[in-house]
Protein backbone atom coordinates (compact mmCIF):
# COMPACT_ATOMS: atom_id res chain seq x y z
CA UNK A 1 0.00 0.00 0.00
CA UNK A 2 1.49 3.16 -0.41
CA UNK A 3 1.79 6.33 1.15
CA UNK A 4 -1.01 8.00 -0.24
CA UNK A 5 -3.20 5.19 0.26
CA UNK A 6 -2.44 5.12 4.09
CA UNK A 7 -4.19 8.96 3.87
CA UNK A 8 -7.17 7.80 2.33
CA UNK A 9 -7.23 5.05 4.87
CA UNK A 10 -6.96 7.71 8.08
CA UNK A 11 -9.19 10.02 6.30
CA UNK A 12 -12.05 7.70 5.58
CA UNK A 13 -11.73 6.73 9.01
CA UNK A 14 -12.41 10.30 10.29
CA UNK A 15 -15.17 11.37 7.28
CA UNK A 16 -17.80 8.63 6.72
CA UNK A 17 -17.22 6.65 3.50
CA UNK A 18 -20.77 6.62 2.95
CA UNK A 19 -21.35 10.54 2.77
CA UNK A 20 -18.49 11.91 3.22
CA UNK A 21 -19.09 13.91 6.26
CA UNK A 22 -17.58 14.01 10.17
CA UNK A 23 -18.86 14.68 13.28
CA UNK A 24 -15.96 15.99 15.48
CA UNK A 25 -15.39 17.52 18.94
CA UNK A 26 -12.72 19.70 20.03
CA UNK A 27 -11.30 18.99 23.73
CA UNK A 28 -7.59 20.37 23.62
CA UNK A 29 -8.18 23.36 25.13
CA UNK A 30 -6.45 22.53 28.13
CA UNK A 31 -2.77 23.97 27.68
CA UNK A 32 -4.16 26.77 26.52
CA UNK A 33 -6.96 28.55 28.41
CA UNK A 34 -8.10 28.33 32.11
CA UNK A 35 -8.58 25.05 34.00
CA UNK A 36 -12.62 25.00 33.72
CA UNK A 37 -14.84 22.33 34.46
CA UNK A 38 -14.79 21.09 31.05
CA UNK A 39 -10.67 21.05 31.19
CA UNK A 40 -10.75 19.15 34.77
CA UNK A 41 -13.40 17.06 34.32
CA UNK A 42 -12.24 16.26 30.54
CA UNK A 43 -12.37 12.21 31.16
CA UNK A 44 -15.68 12.12 32.01
CA UNK A 45 -16.92 14.22 29.50
CA UNK A 46 -15.21 12.69 27.25
CA UNK A 47 -16.40 9.39 27.87
CA UNK A 48 -20.25 11.16 27.33
CA UNK A 49 -18.80 12.31 24.17
CA UNK A 50 -18.41 9.16 23.14
CA UNK A 51 -21.72 7.65 23.48
CA UNK A 52 -22.59 10.48 21.06
CA UNK A 53 -21.01 8.45 18.18
CA UNK A 54 -18.74 11.28 17.22
CA UNK A 55 -16.69 10.52 14.24
CA UNK A 56 -13.42 12.18 15.45
CA UNK A 57 -12.32 14.04 19.01
CA UNK A 58 -9.03 16.60 18.89
CA UNK A 59 -7.19 16.71 21.50
CA UNK A 60 -3.74 17.48 22.64
CA UNK A 61 -0.93 14.87 22.61
CA UNK A 62 -0.76 14.46 26.44
CA UNK A 63 -4.52 13.56 26.41
CA UNK A 64 -4.30 11.64 23.38
CA UNK A 65 -1.59 9.36 26.12
CA UNK A 66 -3.77 9.54 28.94
CA UNK A 67 -7.14 8.47 27.30
CA UNK A 68 -5.98 6.36 24.97
CA UNK A 69 -8.41 3.81 25.93
CA UNK A 70 -11.75 5.78 24.55
CA UNK A 71 -10.20 5.56 20.91
CA UNK A 72 -9.54 1.71 20.57
CA UNK A 73 -11.92 -0.70 19.93
CA UNK A 74 -14.24 -1.24 16.88
CA UNK A 75 -16.81 1.95 16.36
CA UNK A 76 -14.18 4.05 18.07
CA UNK A 77 -13.77 7.61 17.45
CA UNK A 78 -10.69 8.78 15.33
CA UNK A 79 -8.00 10.04 17.45
CA UNK A 80 -7.16 13.89 16.18
CA UNK A 81 -4.35 15.28 17.37
CA UNK A 82 -3.50 19.05 17.87
CA UNK A 83 0.21 19.52 17.07
CA UNK A 84 1.00 23.53 18.38
CA UNK A 85 0.01 25.59 20.92
CA UNK A 86 -0.92 29.54 21.15
CA UNK A 87 -1.55 32.12 23.98
CA UNK A 88 -4.28 33.91 22.39
CA UNK A 89 -6.74 32.61 25.01
CA UNK A 90 -5.47 34.15 27.96
CA UNK A 91 -5.07 37.53 26.05
CA UNK A 92 -8.54 38.36 27.30
CA UNK A 93 -8.32 38.81 30.79
CA UNK A 94 -9.28 35.32 31.72
CA UNK A 95 -8.06 33.80 35.44
CA UNK A 96 -5.24 32.51 33.73
CA UNK A 97 -4.04 35.97 32.46
CA UNK A 98 -3.83 36.87 35.73
CA UNK A 99 -1.19 34.86 37.01
CA UNK A 100 0.72 34.67 33.77
CA UNK A 101 -0.08 37.80 31.50
CA UNK A 102 -0.09 37.79 28.35
CA UNK A 103 1.91 40.39 26.11
CA UNK A 104 2.73 39.00 22.58
CA UNK A 105 0.50 36.47 20.78
CA UNK A 106 2.67 33.36 20.44
CA UNK A 107 2.37 30.30 19.15
CA UNK A 108 4.74 27.09 18.69
CA UNK A 109 4.59 23.80 17.48
CA UNK A 110 4.37 21.19 19.67
CA UNK A 111 4.15 17.86 18.66
CA UNK A 112 5.88 15.92 15.57
CA UNK A 113 3.31 14.39 12.51
CA UNK A 114 5.41 10.61 13.35
CA UNK A 115 4.88 11.45 16.80
CA UNK A 116 0.86 11.53 16.41
CA UNK A 117 1.10 8.53 13.94
CA UNK A 118 3.30 6.41 16.08
CA UNK A 119 0.33 7.42 18.91
CA UNK A 120 -2.60 6.19 16.61
CA UNK A 121 -3.95 9.44 15.39
CA UNK A 122 -5.81 9.41 12.18
CA UNK A 123 -4.93 12.98 11.53
CA UNK A 124 -3.24 16.07 13.13
CA UNK A 125 -4.22 19.81 12.93
CA UNK A 126 -2.31 22.83 13.43
CA UNK A 127 -3.50 26.61 13.15
CA UNK A 128 -2.81 29.20 10.06
CA UNK A 129 -3.38 32.89 11.62
CA UNK A 130 -4.19 36.23 9.09
CA UNK A 131 -4.38 39.79 10.18
CA UNK A 132 -2.13 39.82 13.35
CA UNK A 133 1.09 40.66 11.56
CA UNK A 134 2.79 40.08 8.54
CA UNK A 135 5.64 38.30 10.46
CA UNK A 136 3.19 36.53 12.54
CA UNK A 137 1.17 35.18 9.23
CA UNK A 138 4.51 34.09 8.04
CA UNK A 139 5.45 32.30 10.80
CA UNK A 140 2.40 30.69 10.49
CA UNK A 141 2.80 29.51 6.76
CA UNK A 142 6.36 27.98 7.56
CA UNK A 143 4.69 26.03 10.20
CA UNK A 144 2.23 25.00 7.95
CA UNK A 145 4.27 23.70 4.74
CA UNK A 146 6.80 21.68 6.99
CA UNK A 147 3.96 19.81 8.94
CA UNK A 148 2.32 19.33 5.96
CA UNK A 149 5.26 18.06 3.87
CA UNK A 150 6.03 15.87 7.12
CA UNK A 151 2.44 14.49 6.73
CA UNK A 152 3.01 13.69 3.02
CA UNK A 153 6.03 11.44 3.85
CA UNK A 154 4.02 9.28 6.18
CA UNK A 155 0.41 9.30 4.69
CA UNK A 156 -1.21 11.41 7.66
CA UNK A 157 -3.79 13.84 6.75
CA UNK A 158 -3.22 17.26 7.87
CA UNK A 159 -6.38 19.70 9.02
CA UNK A 160 -5.66 23.36 9.05
CA UNK A 161 -6.89 25.67 10.94
CA UNK A 162 -7.41 28.96 9.53
CA UNK A 163 -8.02 32.05 12.50
CA UNK A 164 -8.99 35.46 11.33
CA UNK A 165 -7.33 37.59 14.30
CA UNK A 166 -5.82 41.26 14.94
CA UNK A 167 -6.29 44.55 14.32
CA UNK A 168 -6.29 44.01 10.14
CA UNK A 169 -9.77 41.98 10.68
CA UNK A 170 -12.94 43.57 11.51
CA UNK A 171 -16.54 42.72 11.31
CA UNK A 172 -16.62 44.32 7.33
CA UNK A 173 -13.82 41.97 6.12
CA UNK A 174 -13.66 38.84 8.72
CA UNK A 175 -15.90 36.90 5.92
CA UNK A 176 -13.82 37.67 2.62
CA UNK A 177 -10.56 37.48 5.30
CA UNK A 178 -12.03 33.62 6.30
CA UNK A 179 -12.30 32.89 2.70
CA UNK A 180 -8.65 33.73 1.44
CA UNK A 181 -7.09 32.18 4.55
CA UNK A 182 -9.25 28.97 3.63
CA UNK A 183 -7.79 29.35 -0.12
CA UNK A 184 -3.93 29.50 0.93
CA UNK A 185 -4.38 26.62 3.34
CA UNK A 186 -5.31 24.65 0.70
CA UNK A 187 -2.26 25.87 -1.42
CA UNK A 188 -0.24 24.71 1.27
CA UNK A 189 -1.18 20.84 1.03
CA UNK A 190 -4.12 20.90 3.91
CA UNK A 191 -6.18 17.71 3.14
CA UNK A 192 -9.52 19.07 5.36
CA UNK A 193 -10.11 22.28 6.65
CA UNK A 194 -11.15 23.67 10.42
CA UNK A 195 -12.64 26.98 10.12
CA UNK A 196 -15.11 29.69 11.90
CA UNK A 197 -18.00 30.14 9.97
CA UNK A 198 -18.12 32.97 8.36
CA UNK A 199 -21.73 34.32 9.51
CA UNK A 200 -24.30 33.61 6.24
CA UNK A 201 -24.69 31.06 4.36
CA UNK A 202 -23.86 32.64 1.11
CA UNK A 203 -20.11 33.54 2.06
CA UNK A 204 -19.53 30.28 3.90
CA UNK A 205 -20.82 28.39 0.92
CA UNK A 206 -18.18 30.44 -1.38
CA UNK A 207 -15.38 29.37 1.39
CA UNK A 208 -16.39 26.11 1.00
CA UNK A 209 -16.53 26.20 -3.30
CA UNK A 210 -13.50 28.07 -3.14
CA UNK A 211 -11.82 25.50 -0.91
CA UNK A 212 -12.75 22.49 -2.64
CA UNK A 213 -11.79 20.06 0.09
CA UNK A 214 -13.69 18.64 2.82
CA UNK A 215 -14.32 21.92 5.15
CA UNK A 216 -15.19 21.42 9.00
CA UNK A 217 -17.22 24.09 10.85
CA UNK A 218 -15.94 25.00 14.56
CA UNK A 219 -18.24 26.02 17.52
CA UNK A 220 -16.72 28.84 18.81
CA UNK A 221 -17.52 30.48 22.21
CA UNK A 222 -20.26 28.00 23.62
CA UNK A 223 -23.67 29.40 23.38
CA UNK A 224 -26.47 29.29 26.40
CA UNK A 225 -28.44 27.84 24.15
CA UNK A 226 -27.96 25.12 22.03
CA UNK A 227 -30.57 25.59 19.31
CA UNK A 228 -28.23 28.36 18.57
CA UNK A 229 -25.10 26.12 18.37
CA UNK A 230 -27.34 23.35 16.03
CA UNK A 231 -28.79 26.26 13.88
CA UNK A 232 -25.05 26.99 12.77
CA UNK A 233 -24.16 23.54 12.07
CA UNK A 234 -27.40 23.26 9.71
CA UNK A 235 -26.86 26.44 8.24
CA UNK A 236 -22.68 25.35 7.10
CA UNK A 237 -24.41 21.72 6.12
CA UNK A 238 -26.79 23.66 3.83
CA UNK A 239 -23.67 25.69 2.37
CA UNK A 240 -21.75 22.55 1.41
CA UNK A 241 -19.38 22.13 3.76
CA UNK A 242 -18.63 18.14 5.27
CA UNK A 243 -19.18 18.23 8.92
CA UNK A 244 -18.25 20.33 12.48
CA UNK A 245 -15.02 20.16 14.83
CA UNK A 246 -17.43 21.66 18.31
CA UNK A 247 -15.63 22.01 21.14
CA UNK A 248 -16.93 24.35 24.07
CA UNK A 249 -20.65 23.75 22.96
CA UNK A 250 -19.87 19.96 23.60
CA UNK A 251 -17.99 19.92 26.35
CA UNK A 252 -20.01 22.77 28.48
CA UNK A 253 -23.10 21.42 27.79
CA UNK A 254 -25.65 20.06 30.12
CA UNK A 255 -25.69 16.66 28.18
CA UNK A 256 -22.63 15.97 26.04
CA UNK A 257 -23.87 12.95 24.77
CA UNK A 258 -26.82 14.09 23.70
CA UNK A 259 -25.56 17.17 22.08
CA UNK A 260 -22.93 15.10 20.18
CA UNK A 261 -26.22 13.13 18.96
CA UNK A 262 -28.04 15.80 17.70
CA UNK A 263 -25.58 16.80 15.88
CA UNK A 264 -24.72 13.57 13.87
CA UNK A 265 -28.81 13.71 13.81
CA UNK A 266 -28.12 16.79 11.64
CA UNK A 267 -24.78 16.21 9.42
CA UNK A 268 -25.36 12.50 8.84
CA UNK A 269 -28.88 11.95 8.94
CA UNK A 270 -30.16 15.16 7.70
CA UNK A 271 -32.59 15.96 10.50
CA UNK A 272 -33.64 19.35 10.56
CA UNK A 273 -33.13 21.83 14.05
CA UNK A 274 -37.03 21.78 14.54
CA UNK A 275 -37.02 17.83 14.49
CA UNK A 276 -34.21 17.36 16.59
CA UNK A 277 -35.63 19.83 19.24
CA UNK A 278 -39.51 19.07 18.90
CA UNK A 279 -38.33 15.30 19.74
CA UNK A 280 -36.69 16.08 23.08
CA UNK A 281 -40.41 17.64 24.05
CA UNK A 282 -41.42 14.43 25.79
CA UNK A 283 -37.76 13.53 27.10
CA UNK A 284 -38.03 15.33 30.10
CA UNK A 285 -35.16 15.61 32.63
CA UNK A 286 -34.28 16.62 36.08
CA UNK A 287 -31.91 17.84 38.57
CA UNK A 288 -30.18 15.26 40.88
CA UNK A 289 -28.16 15.69 43.43
CA UNK A 290 -24.95 13.96 44.14
CA UNK A 291 -24.05 14.74 47.66
CA UNK A 292 -21.18 13.24 47.92
CA UNK A 293 -19.56 15.18 45.36
CA UNK A 294 -20.29 18.29 47.02
CA UNK A 295 -17.46 20.72 48.44
CA UNK A 296 -20.05 23.28 49.50
CA UNK A 297 -18.23 25.74 47.17
CA UNK A 298 -21.67 27.56 46.22
CA UNK A 299 -20.72 28.02 42.82
CA UNK A 300 -23.99 26.64 41.52
CA UNK A 301 -25.72 28.71 43.81
CA UNK A 302 -24.31 31.91 42.57
CA UNK A 303 -24.50 30.59 39.01
CA UNK A 304 -28.42 30.76 39.40
CA UNK A 305 -28.55 34.04 40.43
CA UNK A 306 -27.01 35.19 37.62
CA UNK A 307 -28.41 33.70 35.70
CA UNK A 308 -32.32 34.71 36.40
CA UNK A 309 -31.35 38.37 38.28
CA UNK A 310 -27.91 39.31 36.54
CA UNK A 311 -25.97 39.96 40.04
CA UNK A 312 -24.20 38.21 42.23
CA UNK A 313 -24.76 36.48 45.65
CA UNK A 314 -26.76 33.53 46.95
CA UNK A 315 -29.53 34.73 48.72
CA UNK A 316 -32.07 34.92 45.49
CA UNK A 317 -30.98 31.53 43.77
CA UNK A 318 -33.42 28.83 43.10
CA UNK A 319 -31.34 26.60 44.84
CA UNK A 320 -29.40 25.94 48.09
CA UNK A 321 -26.57 23.89 49.44
CA UNK A 322 -27.88 22.36 52.86
CA UNK A 323 -24.30 22.18 54.79
CA UNK A 324 -24.68 19.98 58.28
CA UNK A 325 -22.40 20.63 61.58
CA UNK A 326 -20.51 18.89 63.48
CA UNK A 327 -18.62 20.28 66.79
CA UNK A 328 -19.16 23.90 65.30
CA UNK A 329 -17.48 22.97 62.54
CA UNK A 330 -19.28 22.44 58.63
CA UNK A 331 -18.77 18.39 58.03
CA UNK A 332 -20.02 17.53 54.93
CA UNK A 333 -22.64 19.84 52.43
CA UNK A 334 -24.85 18.67 50.00
CA UNK A 335 -27.26 20.46 46.65
CA UNK A 336 -31.09 20.83 47.29
CA UNK A 337 -32.24 21.19 44.36
CA UNK A 338 -35.94 21.25 42.84
CA UNK A 339 -37.12 17.59 41.23
CA UNK A 340 -40.07 18.27 39.58
CA UNK A 341 -42.16 16.11 41.70
CA UNK A 342 -44.97 18.47 41.09
CA UNK A 343 -46.27 19.23 44.28
CA UNK A 344 -46.44 22.49 44.25
CA UNK A 345 -48.46 21.97 40.86
CA UNK A 346 -51.00 19.29 42.82
CA UNK A 347 -51.54 22.29 45.38
CA UNK A 348 -52.39 25.53 43.13
CA UNK A 349 -56.24 26.22 43.23
CA UNK A 350 -55.77 28.45 40.23
CA UNK A 351 -53.97 26.40 38.22
CA UNK A 352 -51.00 29.02 37.55
CA UNK A 353 -48.21 26.51 37.99
CA UNK A 354 -48.02 23.67 35.19
CA UNK A 355 -45.52 21.87 33.68
CA UNK A 356 -44.74 22.67 29.94
CA UNK A 357 -43.86 20.81 26.73
CA UNK A 358 -40.60 20.78 27.65
CA UNK A 359 -40.59 19.25 31.11
CA UNK A 360 -39.87 22.65 33.24
CA UNK A 361 -42.14 24.20 35.20
CA UNK A 362 -43.95 27.36 34.18
CA UNK A 363 -46.42 30.39 35.90
CA UNK A 364 -49.25 31.88 34.29
CA UNK A 365 -48.97 35.18 36.47
CA UNK A 366 -52.54 36.03 35.12
CA UNK A 367 -53.99 33.16 36.59
CA UNK A 368 -51.74 33.25 39.88
CA UNK A 369 -53.23 34.39 43.36
CA UNK A 370 -50.15 34.58 45.10
CA UNK A 371 -51.63 32.65 47.77
CA UNK A 372 -48.08 31.22 48.41
CA UNK A 373 -49.57 27.18 48.78
CA UNK A 374 -46.74 25.98 46.27
CA UNK A 375 -44.30 27.81 48.33
CA UNK A 376 -45.76 25.88 51.83
CA UNK A 377 -46.05 22.79 49.68
CA UNK A 378 -42.40 22.38 48.72
CA UNK A 379 -40.75 20.20 50.10
CA UNK A 380 -36.81 21.10 49.87
CA UNK A 381 -37.95 24.41 50.34
CA UNK A 382 -36.84 26.06 46.98
CA UNK A 383 -39.68 28.41 46.33
CA UNK A 384 -40.12 31.35 47.71
CA UNK A 385 -42.08 34.42 46.80
CA UNK A 386 -40.83 38.26 44.89
CA UNK A 387 -41.59 41.52 46.33
CA UNK A 388 -44.82 41.42 44.50
CA UNK A 389 -45.94 37.44 45.69
CA UNK A 390 -45.05 35.31 42.63
CA UNK A 391 -43.72 32.29 43.56
CA UNK A 392 -39.79 32.43 42.32
CA UNK A 393 -39.11 28.59 41.22
CA UNK A 394 -36.46 26.60 39.03
CA UNK A 395 -37.25 26.08 35.53
CA UNK A 396 -33.92 24.27 34.44
CA UNK A 397 -32.98 27.71 32.62
CA UNK A 398 -35.18 26.23 29.72
CA UNK A 399 -32.86 23.16 29.18
CA UNK A 400 -29.66 24.37 30.12
CA UNK A 401 -29.04 24.36 34.11
CA UNK A 402 -26.29 26.60 35.02
CA UNK A 403 -25.66 25.19 37.82
CA UNK A 404 -24.95 21.87 36.14
CA UNK A 405 -22.93 23.52 34.36
CA UNK A 406 -21.01 25.38 36.36
CA UNK A 407 -20.49 23.08 39.01
CA UNK A 408 -16.79 22.28 39.53
CA UNK A 409 -16.97 18.89 41.55
CA UNK A 410 -20.19 17.12 39.26
CA UNK A 411 -22.00 17.22 42.36
CA UNK A 412 -25.53 17.94 40.18
CA UNK A 413 -26.39 16.41 37.06
CA UNK A 414 -29.67 15.89 34.29
CA UNK A 415 -31.25 12.96 34.47
CA UNK A 416 -34.39 11.10 32.83
CA UNK A 417 -37.15 11.98 34.74
CA UNK A 418 -39.56 9.38 34.78
CA UNK A 419 -43.51 9.98 33.48
CA UNK A 420 -46.23 8.34 35.11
Amino acid sequence: MSISSGKTVRLNRLFNPADGKAVCVAADHGWMSDPTPNVMNLRKILEKVVQGNPDGILVSFGTAMRMTDLFCGKGSPALIIRADWMNMPRLGGSNTSNILPVTNFKKKATSFAKDALLMGASAITIYYFIGYSDEFEALNIEQNAFFAKECRKIGLPIIIEPMAVGGAVTGVNIAETLIVSARIAVELGADALKIPYTGDIKTFAKLVDEAGMPVLVLGGAKSDNPRDALELVDEAMQAGASGTVFGRNVTKASDPRQMVADIVDLVHRGKSVDEIVGKRAYEHVRLKAIPANCTGCQICVVSCQAKHLENYGNSRARLKIKIDYGNGEPQNSKPVVCTLCEKCVSVCPTAALTINDHGYLTLNSELCSRCGDCVRACPFDVIWQDADGFPVFCDMCQGDPQCVRNCPSNALELIQKVRI
